[in-house]
């Protein structure tokens, strides 16, 4: 594919109007337009099949199974930028989000950038007090399975030649292919950094049920994660600290949090009271992805 752009953002999407929102904001950038192009993904959904008819940056490709990590090789296959962009449909991205990730890229040494990511006009209790993905992205982000950096597929950029020559996205991963894509590529070599200054504004779960299914099903696929590369890890078993210390920090937080709840301040004890809910969702994800992929991980 012959890559006569400067930059490809590939966007999947499934029964999720708010694609229309971040479309108009990826159509706002401050790089021309002659630049760079937008590849919208629709897996799994068949909704969107007008932006197929836009006459400007936007391209349309349809699949019809419902696979994240699909509709990104769909994307990849296809893309026209010597650097390719992700986020998310669920997002805003800001004018000057395209220019400033190419311009990381550009710049080098690093071929894995990330943004980071803010919440996105929140407004029910859980979007006011809960974190967003990756809790903003301000650093690099790292799992148990292996000791490489990852950037959230929600504001991440790669060279597009380099993610073609590891083979593109894992198809297996239901979640976590953004994780998986950063390990092939650093495993071969590549560097990762953050752009603090490429912003992407993420619409967080509404629901407490949606916090807690949204951490479960993120911990479920790292388990899978730790299979896939334990020859490289040299792990046999992992033990995740990370639900239980945000469960602690959560603990030691409520005296403090009853004080501030007395004198009707409500953030201390929401905060807590979903910071919990979160940690429980990360161990039972973790618990059932030991069971699915039999492996010792908790």
């Amino acid at each position: 594919m012959t890559e006569d752009l400067l930059a490809t953002v590939v966007v999947p999407v499934k029964d999720d109007e708010r694609i229309y929102r971040l479309v108009d904001s990826l159509r706002h950038q401050s790089l021309p337009r002659d630049r760079y192009e937008v590849i919208v993904v629709e897996n799994g959904s068949q909704r969107f099949g007008d932006l197929a008819a836009a006459r400007d940056v936007i391209r349309y490709v349809h699949l019809p199974d419902a696979n994240s990590a699909a509709a990104r090789n769909a994307g990849l296959a296809v893309a026209r930028g010597r650097y390719l962009l992700l986020t998310d449909a669920d997002c805003v991205v800001d004018p000057p989000w395209v220019e400033r990730m190419t311009a990381a890229l550009e710049e080098g040494p690093a071929s894995v950038i990330g943004g980071v990511i803010r919440p996105y006009a929140p407004t029910t209790w859980t979007q006011r007090h809960a974190i967003t993905i990756v809790n903003g992205q301000d650093r690099l982000n790292y799992l148990p399975a292996l000791h490489l950096p990852y950037v959230a597929g929600a504001n991440a950029g790669f060279v597009t030649a380099r993610l073609r020559e590891v083979g593109g996205f894992d198809q297996d991963l239901r979640s976590g292919n953004d994780v998986d894509i950063c390990y092939k590529l650093g495993l071969t070599g590549s560097s990762a950094a953050i752009v603090a200054d490429a912003v992407v504004w993420h619409e967080d779960r509404p629901t407490v049920r949606a916090h807690f299914r949204r951490f479960r099903f993120y911990a479920v696929y790292q388990v899978l994660l730790f299979a896939k590369y334990k020859q490289h890890s040299g792990k046999r078993g992992v033990f995740d600290p990370y639900p239980f210390r945000r469960a602690a920090q959560a603990i030691l937080d409520s005296p403090r949090a009853a004080v501030r709840l007395v004198r009707g301040d409500v953030g201390p004890a929401s905060r807590m009271i979903l910071q919990l809910i979160e940690a429980v969702g990360v161990l039972t994800g973790e618990v059932e992805g030991a069971i699915r992929f039999r492996q010792l991980y908790l």
